[in-house]
């Protein structure tokens, strides 16, 4: 629900993405969010687990 919600004011502001790349924390790997993104028809891709060198374009954007 927070994802979603955070997500569709995103979208507002840049466009509907194609492609929506995370990490495989819960909130981006539940069921609702699935049933969410091919609702918008977005892909969603996640990062290799446990792989630093796959997470990376992810977790370079968590850095402040």
């Amino acid at each position: 629900a927070d994802v979603e919600k955070h997500l569709i004011q995103a979208f507002a502001v840049l466009g509907i993405p194609k492609v929506l790349k995370t990490d495989n924390g819960p909130a981006y790997t539940s069921r609702e969010l699935r049933s969410f993104l091919q609702q918008w028809g977005i892909e969603h891709k996640t990062g290799m687990p446990y792989s630093p060198t796959g997470q990376a374009v992810v977790e370079r954007t968590h850095q402040s």
